[in-house]
C-alpha cells in the first residue's frame, strides 16, 4: 500500500484539495484511483488499495467506495490529482501530435495542423474600448438637482438640509441667473423678424436676375 504525507517534508507536495481531506486513508484512495486504468471495479479496488474496508463483504466495500467517490472533497481530490496527469503526460500527448502532422496520409492531418496553428500561432483579438470622460460643472450639477427636487415635491427644510443654510440660497441664485440667461436668449430668437421673398419683389440692388443668365 502506497503511504501518502506521512512526512511533514511530503505534506507541501500535495495539492489544496488532497490536504483538505480528512486523512491519509482518503489520500490514498484518490491517489490509487486517479493512477488505475478505466476499468470496472476501479473504485472498489482503490478503495480496498487505500486500507478500507478490512473485514467487510464485497458488496459493503463497493458501496462504501461508491458513497466516497461521491463526496465533494473526494472530487475536488480527484480533478486536482487529475489535472497533475495530464500535465506530466504534455510530451507524450506532444510528440503523437507531431507524428500524426509528418503522416500526410492520415484522414486527421489537416486537423492536427489546424490545432498545432491554434496553439502556438492563436488568433489574436483585439478590443476596442473607447472611454469618454465627461467634465460636469458642479453649479449646473446643482441646478439640475435643485430642479429634480422640486419636482418630487421635497420641503424647504429638506432642500435646506441637503444644500445647507447658505448653500440653498447661493443655488436658488444661481438657478435665477440661469433661468434669465434663458429667457434672453429666447427674447432675441422671438425678436428675429423672417420675410418671405417671393418673385414679385425686386431683386435687391447689386444683384444680378436670372434673365441675364442663358440657360
Amino acid at each position: 500500500m502506497t503511504q501518502l504525507a506521512r512526512r511533514k517534508s511530503d505534506w507541501g507536495a500535495l495539492g489544496p484539495a488532497m490536504q483538505a481531506l480528512p486523512n491519509d486513508k482518503w489520500r490514498e484512495f484518490v491517489y490509487h484511483y486517479t493512477r488505475a486504468k478505466p476499468r470496472k471495479g476501479a473504485l472498489v479496488a482503490a478503495y480496498r488499495a487505500s486500507g478500507f474496508g478490512q473485514g467487510s463483504t464485497a458488496g459493503s466495500q463497493a458501496k462504501a467506495a461508491w458513497l466516497m467517490s461521491r463526496d465533494e472533497r473526494t472530487i475536488a481530490a480527484i480533478a486536482e490529482e487529475s489535472k497533475k496527469i495530464l500535465r506530466v503526460a504534455y510530451p507524450e500527448g506532444a510528440n503523437a501530435l507531431i507524428n500524426l502532422i509528418r503522416d500526410p496520409t492520415h484522414k486527421d492531418h489537416a486537423r492536427a495542423l489546424g490545432m498545432l496553428m491554434d496553439r502556438v500561432f492563436p488568433v489574436e483579438t483585439r478590443h476596442n474600448i473607447e472611454v469618454v470622460h465627461k467634465t460636469v460643472d458642479p453649479d449646473v450639477e446643482a441646478i439640475e438637482e435643485l430642479r429634480a427636487l422640486r419636482q418630487l415635491g421635497t420641503s424647504r427644510e429638506k432642500l435646506i438640509e441637503l444644500f445647507g443654510v447658505a448653500g440653498l440660497p447661493r443655488v436658488e441664485a444661481l438657478e435665477a441667473a440661469d433661468a434669465a440667461q434663458r429667457a434672453g436668449r429666447a427674447k432675441v430668437i422671438d425678436d428675429v423678424k423672417y420675410e418671405d421673398v417671393t418673385d414679385e419683389q425686386p431683386a435687391p440692388a447689386g444683384t444680378q436676375s436670372t434673365e441675364d443668365f442663358e440657360f
